[in-house]
């Protein structure tokens, strides 16, 4: 078959494109679809079962490809747990899902968005052909995607949703031996309520929608909930996984030796799992359960706050330990090793935590020995990190459209290529960066700072400046002092500006559009450094109340170094003895979700005192509290606990005074009242059944 000619660069340049349809009757189309297949898929030749619809893909050009639907897979696990129906159901209605098989652009066809354009036409028509000749319409389509050769990049821009990925068999493999590679199951519904048409009801199966934020998250139900549909290879993986969260979440700041009661099963189950030599046991897959429940509870908000941050794991006291970078030097010159954690963490506006997008702990390399190139592509320097946090944000904006994404950086985030990148999708994802360097404008002779401190436009506003830890200097950062939460009198500016790009950057004609958020603490208290901030945004500032606004959003990424804490005290990140950074790197991802839960605990009983207790603690936890909460406070009324009075009595356990002048407890004694509470259940767990026993 002759190769087509001329074919333009762009899809919208193609003269006389089209999907048609070929008819089984049709000799000659048939015969050119399967010499297609024969000649040019990488699968070859191959058999469609059951109900089938083969297209082909025409233009003035030549054919330029070719696609088939048949049959859906008999047993899918992801794709079961995605629609939530039983067996039954899954009888009835199989027949209303259709495979994609095949989707062949031919390979001398390099047309960019054509097959996210052959997708969407098929989708558009498939339901009405396929009714015409079988009599009844599909519901759903399938279609799996070897990940090792393809990205899956014009599915996702076709707007099919990846649920999971198979076991590597094959339809006929009845005997479980697998021996084909695990693939990517994408689905893209035709009908938008084709779980009730199935009568699976709304609260089954596993995709994504509206969560709120206190969904799923009491006694031991919340590990089902962040980790029970995570994609490990095999089901006793994913078990042991939820086993090893649920002791860890008893006792975080233990080792797992301690959590686990020493049971010997438990412990030889939890080295298997983070020894383990299979690929798909990495931290994102670890993680990704709690992504997607991070993501259902962004969607009940319109508005949410993604804050990223980069802190330091040091393991210089494991030698033995291997895969580790250097992450700093103290006051004599000694190197520090381990390895460096780049968090994206989802909140609301009033900054309570909504989970962790991603978080990617690396080794950075040592910029002697591995210098980079500033003229180089920003996808090979280490500070792409940010720009990928933020393309994410903008990927999971496409899933919850009705969602506002405010992105949120500090100074280290302040280079041109992020304000560039962001420039064109300003629409979907919001930026927000203190910036770092006092950089030349584009049309002024002034730089940044000295633009902002000469404004026309000032204002002089009242900010409640959250409270400042003690850091230790590093290198090129000098000590930070802590300080108080207070209340701050800033006089506050802002302009419309324009950086210009980098020396390097080849692509970016004129600079990029911003607007300059500036404050300064003229009076601060004795002892107090002054704060001066200076905030670069994508966001439209033309009012002092914007500019306020900005200030206090960025107010929350203070959530983010909180969430370090918790981290690194609560769940002591820094104790593991592992030997490899791969294992360190797979139990970070489960204390990563463990700190957020210590965190939201901690904040949820201050914004939502009235909830009931039973959001966050088991039914055998709320009867200790209760018992305890009456003894606290002396209260002799029935009313049902509610999680504010949990949350304290949590933290009188482990030794917050609950003075009227105390501040709101913290999560350091959250923590250590949790583990106490956690004996004292066991207690009267035993008590209990000693006095049902016979």
């Amino acid at each position: 078959m002759a190769d087509p000619q001329d074919v333009p660069g762009v899809v919208d340049q193609v003269r006389g494109l089209q999907v048609e349809l070929v008819d089984p009757k049709d000799c000659a189309g048939m015969r050119t679809w399967n010499e297609l297949m024969i000649r040019e898929h990488p699968w070859g030749e191959g058999r469609l079962v059951g109900r089938q619809l083969r297209y082909l893909v025409r233009s003035e050009h030549g054919v330029l490809g070719a696609v088939g639907f048949a049959a859906s897979a008999l047993n899918l696990e992801a794709r079961e747990r995605w629609i939530g129906w039983t067996a039954n159901e899954r009888r009835s209605h199989l027949d209303r899902i259709l495979n994609l098989s095949r989707l062949l652009v031919r390979p001398s066809v390099h047309c960019r968005n054509l097959a996210s354009w052959v997708l969407a036409n098929c989708t558009r028509r498939l339901a009405q052909d396929f009714g015409q000749r079988y009599g009844f319409e599909p519901w759903l389509l399938e279609t799996f995607v070897d990940e090792e050769q393809h990205g899956g990049t014009c599915f996702r821009a076709a707007n099919w949703e990846r649920i999971g990925q198979t076991k590597g068999r094959g339809r006929n493999d009845r005997e479980g031996l697998g021996g084909r590679s695990a693939k990517a199951i994408y689905m893209y519904p035709l009908v938008e309520d084709f779980r009730e048409r199935m009568g699976v009801p709304a609260d089954r199966g596993a995709y994504l929608r509206p969560l709120p934020v206190e969904h799923g998250l009491s006694g031991d139900d919340w590990v089902k909930q962040e980790f029970g549909s995570v994609e490990l290879g095999d089901k006793r993986l994913r078990d042991r996984l939820m086993k090893i969260v649920a002791d860890r979440s008893r006792r975080p700041d233990a080792s797992y030796l301690e959590a686990c009661d020493g049971e010997r099963a438990a412990i030889k189950g939890f080295y298997g799992f983070v020894d383990s030599s299979r690929d798909e046991v990495n931290p994102e897959a670890i993680l990704a359960g709690h992504r997607e429940r991070t993501i259902g509870r962004m969607m009940s908000h319109a508005f949410v706050i993604v804050a990223q941050d980069t802190t330091d794991l040091s393991f210089s006291l494991r030698p033995r330990t291997t895969g580790l970078g250097q992450v700093g030097t103290n006051q004599t010159g000694a190197k520090s090793f381990g390895l460096q954690l780049h968090t994206c963490l989802a909140m609301t506006e009033d900054g309570i935590p909504l989970g962790v997008l991603k978080s990617v702990a690396f080794a950075p390399q040592d910029k002697a020995e591995n210098p980079t190139s500033a003229a180089g592509p920003i996808e090979e320097k280490e500070s792409f990190k940010w720009v990928a946090g933020y393309r994410d944000c903008v990927e999971i904006c496409k899933r919850i459209p009705e969602t506002r994404i405010l992105s949120i950086m500090d100074r280290e985030a302040d280079f041109f290529e992020l304000f560039a990148d962001a420039a064109s999708t300003r629409h979907r994802v919001g930026l927000l960066v203190r910036a770092k360097w006092n950089r030349k404008l584009v049309g002024s002779e002034r730089k940044l700072f000295e633009t902002l401190r000469e404004s026309n436009v000032k204002a002089t506003v009242e900010v409640a400046i959250p409270r400042q830890r003690w850091k230790k200097a590093k290198s090129g950062k000098p000590e930070q002092q802590g300080a108080p939460s207070r209340a701050a009198n800033l006089t506050l500016a802002f302009e419309k500006i324009t950086i210009p790009p980098t020396r390097t950057d080849l692509k970016t004609k004129g600079g990029v559009e911003l607007y300059a958020v500036y404050a300064r603490e003229e009076q601060p208290p004795e002892g107090a450094a002054a704060i001066e901030w200076m905030l670069l945004t994508t966001e439209t500032i033309e009012t002092i109340d914007d500019a306020v606004r900005m200030l206090e959003l960025y107010g929350r990424r203070w959530r983010i170094e909180e969430w370090h804490r918790v981290l690194k005290s609560g769940c002591k990140v820094l104790e593991h003895q592992h030997e490899t950074a791969e294992r360190l790197q797979r139990v970070i991802a489960i204390d990563a979700v463990l700190a957020w839960r210590i965190q939201l605990m901690t904040l949820l009983g201050r914004q939502a005192p009235d909830l009931p207790a039973e959001v966050f603690f088991d039914e055998w936890e709320v009867k200790v509290l209760t018992i305890l909460a009456k003894q606290y406070t002396r209260d002799r009324s029935d009313e049902p606990l509610k999680l504010a009075e949990a949350v304290q009595t949590v933290a009188r356990l482990g030794g917050y005074m609950a003075r009227p002048s105390d501040p709101p407890p913290g999560s350091k004694v959250l923590w250590k009242g949790t583990i106490r509470l956690d004996g004292m259940v066991d207690g009267f767990r035993l008590s209990e059944s000693m006095h049902s026993g016979p």
